[in-house]
């Protein structure tokens, strides 16, 4: 029960903090990824100014954190169900891709190379840990631990420096 929310607890403050990317992250499929490789040519700045690309960010941040909420109430809830604990996994997955994609139109259409550069790493950060939910193949625990990851806290306290300035 503490695992469960620690972990939530954890993905919520991820998710407060993580933001960023340059091309919204979509599903393609299991075990595919939509994002484009590092050796992609930069795609052109969009029109935004920061202000605007910040509030994009909070936007997305609110419901991806809304999200998690109600995933930690759902894994609370099913404590000794397995099945609806790989569900929430699962959901917790799709959070975080949504998350990544609504950062990516933000880092798509931010005219702010730094707040851009921000999103990007914060879409990078989400990516790595969809994948690693994925690859958990609904095994909460496993899940959960994805979510342990420096990158998140260092993307999410760049962009709110830079929101915040």
């Amino acid at each position: 029960m503490r695992r469960v929310i620690a972990t939530l607890s954890l993905s919520l403050a991820v998710l407060g903090t993580a933001a960023c990317g340059d091309t919204p992250t979509t599903e393609a499929g299991p075990g595919t990824s939509a994002a484009p490789s590092a050796s992609a040519p930069a795609a052109p700045a969009g029109t935004a100014d920061k202000k605007t690309t910040c509030a994009a960010y909070e936007k997305a941040e609110l419901a991806a954190k809304t999200a998690v909420v109600n995933l930690f109430g759902e894994a609370v809830k099913s404590m000794d169900d397995k099945a609806k604990l790989q569900q929430v996994a699962t959901d917790l997955k799709k959070t975080m891709t949504d998350f990544g994609a609504a950062l990516g139109t933000a880092a798509a259409n931010s005219a702010d190379t730094e707040v851009k550069a921000a999103l990007e790493a914060n879409i990078a950060a989400l990516t790595t840990a969809a994948a690693a939910i994925e690859s958990a193949a609904g095994d909460f625990d496993k899940a959960s631990s994805a979510m342990d990851a420096p990158e998140f806290e260092a993307a999410t306290k760049k962009i709110e420096s830079l929101c915040a300035a």
